[in-house]
């Protein structure tokens, strides 16, 4: 089966031969907003939140990425403000999709959850803006403003908690000097502290040692946790 291939209003329109000569048109002096999310008192709350804003103004609603690719075909829309999970096509899928109909298109993403790997999905996929629905009203009209003036947005709590994300596991593995970085590794793959010795030619004692000092800096109390957290298992949860 065909699928269906969208193009943004804005794009779709015939010119005439001559309008590549012809001035260029003004910016919009309002931004032009397409909400979507599966929960009509969600839309509801958010047209209602920008309703007399003076430089935003909600177009149109959809409650799926597909209702949105649709609406797109037919309305000029500057700022898509799109829930991250809502039943069949994927956030990243979406924008993708919403991209390829309409390149100029920005994205803010508006959700009641946060993984970091979904964070860091969205925007490499594309989305410039990225809120938690906890969010006051000058966050998200500063979100819009931002994003629809061509900058990029983060919410400050989503900041925070990607940086503590990356302190609990990158960062940790960076204080780490390189035998214990090796002695880390052993231990993750199930060796005991004499046959780590033997591997790297240093005696238990030295090893035993190397453990010590190792312990603290990425967050665990023994062998067992540090054995987890070399397979991955802790990493992103110990602090």
């Amino acid at each position: 089966m065909t699928k269906p291939v969208y193009r943004c209003a804005m794009n779709s329109a015939t010119m005439s031969t001559d309008s590549m000569f012809e001035p260029v048109a003004a910016m919009p002096l309002k931004s032009r907003l397409l909400v979507v999310d599966d929960h009509a008192i969600v839309r509801e709350g958010l047209v209602s939140l920008l309703e007399g804003e003076p430089d935003i103004e909600v177009v149109g609603e959809s409650d799926s990425a597909q209702a949105a690719l649709q609406s797109l075909a037919m309305l000029p829309v500057d700022v898509v403000v799109l829930d991250l999970r809502m039943p069949g096509m994927s956030a990243v899928d979406a924008i993708c999709a919403l991209r390829a109909a309409c390149a100029d298109v920005k994205i803010v993403i508006l959700t009641s959850f946060f993984e970091a790997n979904e964070v860091q999905s969205v925007l490499r996929a594309g989305a410039n803006g990225f809120l938690l629905k906890d969010a006051l009203r000058d966050d998200i009209l500063l979100a819009i403003r931002t994003v629809a003036t061509g900058g990029r947005y983060i919410y400050q709590p989503v900041q925070n908690r990607l940086l503590d994300v990356l302190t609990d596991g990158v960062a940790k593995d960076e204080l780490l000097t390189q035998r214990e970085g090796q002695v880390l590794q052993l231990i993750g793959e199930g060796l005991s502290n004499k046959r780590i010795a033997l591997a790297l030619g240093i005696t238990e004692g030295t090893v035993k040692s190397y453990l010590r000092q190792l312990f603290p800096k990425i967050g665990v109390t023994g062998r067992l946790q540090a054995g987890l957290y070399a397979r991955g298992v802790l990493r992103g949860t110990t602090r």
